[in-house]
């Protein structure tokens, strides 16, 4: 993107600022080019630079495209990237406010974090959003001191994939799997029968279960002011079942991807509880089980719970403030997640699973999918999405992430009282976060 040059008193600064970001990124809405206007078909021009990554950064490169058929004279300059190296690059852009780029990929889990550490550097999209048209959990990641400052894209609505062949062995059947109850008795069956492990749970150095099992209980490790709430009812009760499930001897310990995929394939293990984008991890990994495989949702912790979903994953789309081409960004990103036709071709193409209600009524949505038995997963994960409740990361979610791990390390493996471990775990959070 063309840059003007900065007062020569800022020169210095501006070498070692470029030299961190990569220089490709607008310098700032006070250098905003007027070739940019909002307004009507054919009126917005001017150039977009997008950072992202491999198959989010295809989908959105296909999607300039279907955009310049619109908006002829908007560039794009798409720029290739890791994950890490987007948040290195954008944290250490923000700090400047020199080399950012027009639209940035993020995890939906870290959006709070760059919002809440750099107040009033990202484009607000309250006014340009449907509520009611996206999962509750994605707008509440796209959402600080209750401003919309991103676009909910892909989703990572939860469910328990399982064997269905282990099951039918074992003489169990999925709809009789209602609480977490039902979940253990039906896990000693199939181990009593096949030799095989009921669930894929993590030892140590991973809270999934865990933290799968305090959205379904409506908690997370913050409340809504962001107050660390680890040792609630509803994170105890979650760390004791975890704990109750390795006790009942039916778990398989992953301590790793690579470790799961092997399990899998070596028939290790019967369920995985994990996002909706597992279908194509699963028919990737083990293309021979084609036919083996369904799923369902989470088990609740009692029957006359209301159904609360989780979520793992999936990303948003932001704009930074500095952006010299924000009304053409913001247009783009607009289009790109409340397009139908881009959603259904995000999908179908990269395994996109969006949160965009309308596109999910689409039928490509409803079709049932051969790996899994003609099962119409993606409608499932589809319901399942609108019960996850909307959970407050903050800024402090990654170290909070660690301090969990720590606790099911300490809970299962060193036998540790859950409700001792968990009480001195809210003690570090208040002390390091202040609330």
């Amino acid at each position: 993107m063309r840059k003007k040059l900065l007062a020569v008193l800022m020169a210095a600064a501006m070498v070692l600022s470029l030299a961190a970001c990569g220089g490709d990124g607008g310098s700032g809405k006070d250098e905003k080019s007027d070739s940019s206007s909002g307004g009507g078909e054919g009126e917005l021009s001017g150039e977009i630079t997008v950072w992202s990554w491999d198959v989010a950064l295809a989908h959105l490169q296909s999607q300039a495209e279907r955009f310049n058929e619109k908006y002829p004279d908007v560039e794009f300059n798409f720029e290739d990237m890791s994950v890490t190296q987007v948040y290195q690059k954008m944290t250490t852009c923000l700090q400047s406010g020199i080399g950012l780029p027009d639209i940035v990929s993020l995890e939906g889990e870290q959006m709070q974090k760059f919002g809440e550490k750099f107040p009033g550097q990202f484009e607000e999209f309250t006014d340009m959003i449907n509520k009611d048209d996206f999962f509750p959990i994605k707008l509440a990641e796209c959402t600080v001191d209750g401003k919309i400052i991103a676009y909910p894209w892909d989703s990572g609505p939860c469910a328990m994939f399982y064997r269905t062949d282990l099951f039918e062995e074992a003489e169990i059947k999925a709809e009789d799997i209602v609480t977490w109850d039902d979940f253990i008795e039906a896990g000693k069956k199939i181990k009593e029968k096949t030799g095989v492990d009921m669930l894929c749970m993590a030892e140590s150095r991973n809270d999934q279960v865990y933290r799968l099992m305090l959205m379904e209980l409506g908690a997370f490790y913050f409340d809504e002011e962001g107050t660390p709430q680890v040792n609630s009812p509803e994170s105890i009760q979650a760390m004791e079942m975890c704990k109750r499930l390795y006790e009942e001897d039916i778990t398989f310990n992953n301590s790793s991807w690579d470790d799961m995929m092997t399990g899998m394939a070596s028939d290790k293990f019967a369920c995985y509880p994990e996002a909706v984008w597992m279908v194509g991890s699963i028919k990737d990994g083990v293309p021979d089980q084609e036919g083996k495989w369904k799923v369902m949702p989470l088990p609740k912790f009692a029957k006359d719970d209301e159904a609360k979903g989780a979520s793992n994953g999936g990303s948003v789309l932001a704009v930074p403030t500095a952006s010299e081409n924000a009304e053409a960004a913001k247009e783009f990103v607009k289009f790109c997640m409340e397009d139908v036709d881009a959603n259904v071709e995000g999908f179908q193409n990269y395994g996109l699973y969006p949160s965009y209600l309308p596109a999910l009524e689409s039928e490509v949505f409803k079709e049932g999918d051969p790996f899994f038995g003609d099962q119409q997963i993606f409608d499932l994960f589809t319901e399942i999405g609108k019960t996850v409740p909307q959970i407050n990361y903050t800024s402090n979610f990654a170290e909070a992430l660690e301090m969990s791990k720590n606790c099911v390390a300490q809970v299962i493996l060193e036998d540790a009282d859950p409700t001792e471990v968990l009480n001195a775990e809210q003690k570090e959070m208040e002390s390091k976060f202040g609330k």
